[in-house]
């Protein structure tokens, strides 16, 4: 038995609370080492006046490139357990595993109560469950320069024509909120049910990641009055709207940067940022900036959330937002670079607003010290989706894929992976339909599998519509609203995909996920007690033959044959 291989961390993920009197536990082994795990559990003050020891045996589950996955969930009447693990390997050898770590699987082992791992009390407050809506929310990302000009008379000026290219990172093209609002009918018939708005707030740039006034609409977007009837006219249609928010840094046209420019050390704001020397710029000896910045940005100065100033400044940010306007949603960008402490303020402050308020952190990587613990609900989860790319792209194997796939799902506590927000592009990436070479079948697979994985999936804009662009600034192009220019038939499908996944959304939310490799064919299987969901794609060069049940969505299946870059969504 490979001891190296075997896990189990108490109040980790690895111990998820799902409800009260109900815990999700799971364990570690090294992969194709473990053929049975059983739970021993019980109330500790019954089981020590004599209670019997409960002994279940755990589900096989997911697997990565180097481990299995055991899984059990769990009804505590007391809300209170001692547990272990009784390991059984393909030689049958069976260890005992609990706090102290392992021992032998004897009767006189198993009656120590130090050798068990302690749950003393299950809160339910302690599990942060992310709000109940967002595992039934399909998102749809604009770029609000770009997505469409609903007055004219508010383009800044030297504003392009619609549509017109190259795009570059300084044009400017007029889209404001007029123009979603105009268009909300043609998001809503898509089937998604949540508006996720890139930033809004007053800034000199086209992207407005660089914010002078987090108060104040642009002008160019439009109004206070322009966002109050898009926000309500997004919830009669039945959609949640999430904003987004730059608290990593400010823009440097802001009033508090410019006091500081201009005043220097007797700015009454020099400790709202990073400055290492006087006068703020480039220090003379050594070329470089004298003070912190997001990434190499002169224009984008870091700001100091450690100082309580500034806490309490962006806490009342947020809050307004919601208070007044009564959105349901704060994405908060560069997330990772912001300290804990601060992040842990903010989203108590806004939970005792709006105790359903979904909160989501920008990170690109693995993140678990952002999700709970006070802080988000979830963050962006590029590992698990940039991946499927790889696999359209044959980077990786199809038994690879599985395996990183699964490594990623395993990151997070249950009830927070439910809400991971799932893009295949965004704002930040170049275009699925670029990345996949215009293969418009493998983007439509993709997009199953966006679909079908545990999370609240997202639509860049323009996706649904075939909508191509290289890296920023080229992924941000115009929306295209002129039929000719748009792919129908293609959005027709996107709207089938998302009606179905809307109508699957507590399914897929608790069903059991798995995958099979067989040559080039990946399936990704959904099921339960009800009902089995399978996509199967071919990611090879010929046809292959299948077999399915009742055929939800498909394309290059014909007689039972599965064409190249094929795939079919069914249903048992």
């Amino acid at each position: 038995m490979q001891l190296a291989g075997i896990l189990h961390r108490p109040e980790s993920e690895d111990s998820a609370i799902l409800a009260d009197h109900r815990v999700l536990l799971r364990l570690q082994t090294a992969l194709d080492d473990v053929v049975k795990v059983e739970l021993a559990y019980a109330d500790m003050y019954l089981w020590q006046e004599g209670a019997p020891m409960q002994q279940v045996e755990m589900q096989k589950g997911l697997a990565t490139q180097a481990n299995q996955y055991w899984t059990l969930a769990v009804d505590l009447p007391t809300n209170r357990a001692i547990y272990a693990f009784k390991i059984t390997d393909q030689a049958g050898q069976t260890i005992g595993y609990g706090d102290e770590g392992f021992f032998d699987d004897t009767a006189a082992n198993w009656a120590v109560a130090g050798r068990y791992f302690h749950l003393p009390y299950l809160h339910l407050s302690d599990a942060e469950l992310p709000p109940a809506w967002v595992k039934h929310t399909v998102w749809y990302q604009i770029f609000p320069e770009r997505f469409a000009n609903g007055d004219v008379s508010n383009d800044p000026a030297g504003s392009q024509l619609w549509g017109q290219g190259p795009v570059k990172r300084d044009s400017f093209y007029g889209g404001d909120l007029r123009g979603i609002i105009d268009h909300l009918d043609d998001i809503a018939a898509l089937g998604v049910n949540g508006l996720y708005l890139c930033p809004i707030f007053t800034s000199p740039s086209n992207h407005k990641y660089d914010t002078i006034d987090h108060f104040e609409i642009d002008p160019h977007f439009g109004t206070k009055k322009d966002f109050q009837e898009l926000v309500d006219q997004a919830h009669a249609r039945g959609m949640k709207v999430m904003l987004d928010a730059v608290f990593n840094h400010f823009g440097d046209q802001s009033p508090q940067w410019r006091d500081v420019v201009k005043n220097g050390q007797d700015s009454r704001f020099a400790d709202w940022f990073h400055i290492h020397g006087w006068p703020v710029g480039v220090d003379a000896k050594t070329g470089a900036l004298n003070y912190e910045t997001f990434a190499t940005g002169a224009a984008m100065p870091k700001v100091n959330t450690q100082n309580p100033a500034v806490q309490q400044y962006l806490i009342d940010v947020t809050k307004y937002w919601i208070e007044q306007y009564n959105i349901d949603a704060w994405r908060f960008d560069v997330a990772d670079e912001v300290d804990h402490g601060f992040w842990r303020k903010l989203c108590g402050a806004l939970r005792t607003v709006k105790p359903e308020v979904y909160l989501l952190g920008e990170a690109w990587h693995s993140s678990q010290a952002l999700v709970g613990n006070g802080q988000f609900d979830a963050v962006m989860n590029y590992p698990l989706t940039q991946p499927i790319l790889a696999l359209f792209k044959h980077e990786l194997t199809l038994t690879d894929y599985v395996g990183k796939a699964n490594l990623q799902l395993m990151q997070y506590r249950q009830p927070n992976q439910q809400v991971m927000f799932n893009a295949l592009d965004t704002h930040d990436t170049a275009r699925l339909l670029t990345v996949l070479n215009h293969n418009i079948d493998q983007v439509k697979a993709a997009l199953i599998i966006l679909m079908l994985l545990p999370g609240t999936p997202c639509l860049y804009y323009g996706t649904e519509v075939g909508l191509a662009g290289g890296p920023d600034p080229d992924n941000r192009r115009c929306m295209p609203w002129q039929p000719a220019e748009q792919d129908l038939a293609l959005r027709s499908f996107v709207t089938k995909l998302v009606t179905w996944r809307q109508s699957q959304a507590d399914f897929l939310a608790d069903s059991q996920l798995s995958w099979q490799v067989a040559g080039d064919v990946l399936k990704l299987i959904r099921q339960d007690a009800t009902q089995t969901v399978t996509a199967t794609i071919n990611l090879g060069e010929t046809p292959v033959t299948v077999t399915t049940d009742k055929v939800i969505l498909s394309t290059a299946l014909t007689a039972g044959q599965l064409g190249a870059a094929g795939f079919v969504l069914s249903v048992k």
